[in-house]
């Protein structure tokens, strides 16, 4: 643990930076932030830095709160400072034998980055680091170009009485496309099906399959919008602007996952001002084969989540059942006892108030019998359904005497 007063440490942060006062006290970063946050200490931001090194008038710097307050603040260090350094040095030294030897070799920090680089496909892994160490964009379309670009070439030439669309999808607001795309997506779908997929092509999407994902592979190329003036040919009073090629291009790169089928997970990669082809054709390769894992994630997520559902159901079902049949149970036992009750209540009135050498003393002992059990003891005339009736109205009676 390093101590330093709150002051002094306000003063170090307004002099140096968090940064550089991190390093001079050999902490962490986010800790010291969140100590000086916790200590009141106000920080400079990206604004005050850049008004003071640039900026004609000195920024205004904060005042430190509650000046008078200045206890000692403890901030752990980082540990194994040894430990970080080697790894410090070793990097320096892979970093300097980056470069290819004279025999055209890989270095050890390129065949370091290519041994991880598909690390998913254990099978395939050789196979992919070959194609992607090979992966080049030339400046003239192949002799042989894929097959999907022959029909598109084969398409583009189409002077039919009607018009065909072509049948890989270029999005261009210009109707100029540059050689180059063509021997891009020429390299990039020779790469693919090299390592296994299968270049698919509908009429809405270009499908990239592998294994048993799908990939979907889409084509922009960005322009610039032109303002016409009268001079220029194309001008026209329903035509005042036209788009032209910025010369760059961008690939966009999705997914399709079976439960999700109409999201697409779509990601644009785009050739920076200092990338050339065949780096956007490398970041393309890496960020497709980084995708199957992406989805094999996603996959277990949702099984989880599904399982957790068919269980939250099946343990729903479950406590209905549990619930219906300790319902039907009680309903049961209710019933019982009403029928108790009544037949009870019938056979005192019985004893009590019939002659016992009648056959109405006979036939009231039976319907008394009847209406606490009526399938052990089953009536000629009646039903099971006229004794729910007859209690039902017996019972609405008394109800309405007792309310009464």
């Amino acid at each position: 643990m390093i101590s330093i007063s709150r002051r002094e440490l306000y003063i170090k942060i307004w002099f140096k930076g968090i940064t550089k006062t991190a390093q001079e006290l050999n902490v962490v970063y986010k800790k010291l932030k969140k100590v000086c946050i916790s200590n009141d200490i106000p920080l400079p931001t990206a604004s005050y830095w850049s008004s003071l090194h640039m900026g004609k008038e000195k920024p205004e710097q904060p005042a430190l709160p509650n000046p008078d307050f200045n206890p000692n603040i403890l901030i752990e260090e980082v540990k194994r400072r040894n430990k970080l350094y080697a790894e410090t040095e070793e990097s320096k030294s892979i970093n300097n034998s980056s470069k290819t030897t004279n025999d055209g070799s890989y270095s050890k920090r390129d065949q370091m980055q290519r041994n991880h680089l598909f690390g998913y496909f254990e099978a395939e892994q050789i196979l992919m680091t070959e194609v992607y160490s090979s992966l080049k964009v030339n400046k003239a379309l192949s002799t042989k170009p894929h097959q999907q670009i022959v029909l598109y070439r084969k398409e583009k030439r189409w002077t039919g009485p009607y018009y065909r669309e072509p049948i890989l999808h270029i999005s261009s607001k210009s109707d100029v496309i540059f050689p180059e795309v063509l021997t891009f997506i020429d390299s990039l779908f020779k790469a693919l099906e090299k390592v296994g997929a299968v270049i698919k092509v509908t009429s809405k999407e270009i499908q990239v399959l592998y294994k048993n994902y799908e990939l979907l592979i889409a084509f922009k190329i960005p322009t610039n919008k032109i303002m016409l003036t009268i001079d220029d040919n194309d001008y026209s009073k329903y035509k005042m602007y036209k788009f032209t090629p910025t010369g760059k291009m961008y690939v966009e790169v999705g997914y399709r996952v079976e439960w999700n089928s109409w999201n697409k997970h779509e990601k644009l990669i785009k050739q920076n001002s200092s990338d050339t082809l065949t780096d956007l054709l490398k970041k393309v390769f890496i960020y497709i084969f980084s995708l199957p894992k992406i989805i094999d994630e996603e996959s277990e997520t949702h099984r989880n989540v599904e399982e957790k559902r068919r269980l939250e159901i099946e343990i729903q079902k479950m406590i209905k059942e549990q619930h219906d049949k300790e319902y039907n149970r009680t309903k049961e036992l209710l019933q019982k006892s009403v029928e108790y009750f009544y037949s009870g209540l019938v056979r005192e009135y019985v004893v009590s108030e019939m002659d016992v050498d009648t056959e109405e003393y006979k036939w009231a002992l039976n319907k008394s019998d009847w209406i606490k059990d009526s399938r052990k003891y089953p009536d000629s005339n009646l039903t099971n359904e006229d004794k729910e009736n007859l209690i039902s109205k017996n019972k609405s009676k008394s109800t309405w005497i007792d309310d009464y």
